[in-house]
């Protein structure tokens, strides 16, 4: 979480900023922004489940897949011009080579997804999209609009985990098709994808430990959102950041079977976020 926050910081400093793009000033606007990334959220994964119950899975993995390579693609920029500025080439060698980096990283992330997919490039792919995710829209909602954002998905994944149990059938989905949606953390070092039981994880039996991408992203949002709307002050970093490390430490210790990570997660970040303001707010 700490490297998702601290990369989506780095976009949204260095390009986001030099590019001209800036938070949403309007409240009106920022709401309807939260209603919209909602929405979405919604949609999609009704989407997802609606295609895979009239057998369509390999079109399920096609589709994600293309997307979650272009999403690559646009993240891949910042980490090709890291990689470069490290090195001493000369500005008229360095340009070609940020791009040639910026079609590899996506070209061989695509490779690995479609034919070799294993936890590891799973968790990358989960990074890269998760920082670009956070940077976007954490430069676009304001600080305290994000702490509604979050108090609204946690809700939602409290009532698709545990009411309408449809986010579990999304994860059974998810690796029945082999699509790049939750971050895998092994519990072995010879782990391997098709050793995930869902069967006997639902009894309490885990292999892995298994957490969807939006876990590290909803919180990661409002990490950026905070930093941003504070002027890049360290607190409005690291409180949320902190918060949402100790949420995740919580579910970890206290969840035996599938479980919401938002309501832990985001409740951590807001915490933090909040202790940030009422410490450094006035200071700034």
């Amino acid at each position: 979480m700490a490297g998702t926050s601290g990369f989506a910081i780095f976009i949204a400093e260095f390009f986001f900023i030099p590019a001209g793009v800036s938070q949403t000033t309007s409240s009106s606007s920022n709401l309807l922004l939260i209603l919209l990334f909602l929405g979405l959220t919604v949609l999609f994964t009704a989407i997802i489940l609606f295609i895979s119950r009239k057998r369509g899975l390999k079109s399920i993995r096609i589709i994600f897949i293309i997307l979650t390579i272009y999403v690559i693609f646009w993240i891949s920029l910042p980490i090709a011009d890291i990689f470069v500025s490290i090195q001493p080439i000369p500005l008229s060698v360095a340009i070609p080579e940020v791009y040639a980096l910026w079609f590899l990283i996506p070209a061989v992330m695509g490779y690995l997804l479609i034919f070799r997919n294993e936890w590891y490039v799973t968790d990358l792919a989960g990074f890269m999209l998760s920082s670009g995710l956070a940077a976007a829209w954490g430069m676009e909602i304001q600080a305290w609009y994000s702490v509604i954002l979050l108090v609204a998905f946690a809700i939602y994944d409290y009532i698709s985990v545990y009411k309408t149990k449809h986010m579990v059938s999304l994860a059974k989905t998810a690796f029945s098709s082999d699509l790049p949606m939750l971050f895998v953390i092994p519990s072995s070092t010879d782990f391997k994808m098709k050793d995930i039981d869902l069967e006997h994880r639902e009894q309490g039996q885990s292999d892995a430990v298994l957490l969807g991408f939006g876990d590290i992203a909803m919180p990661s949002i409002l990490v950026v959102s905070s930093t941003v709307t504070y002027g890049f002050a360290l607190p409005f970093f690291l409180f949320p950041l902190i918060g949402a490390i100790a949420g995740l430490t919580v579910l970890f210790l206290i969840a035996r079977k599938p479980a919401p990570g938002l309501p832990y997660i985001n409740t951590g970040a807001i915490a933090g976020f909040l202790i940030a303001y009422a410490l450094f707010a006035l200071h700034l």
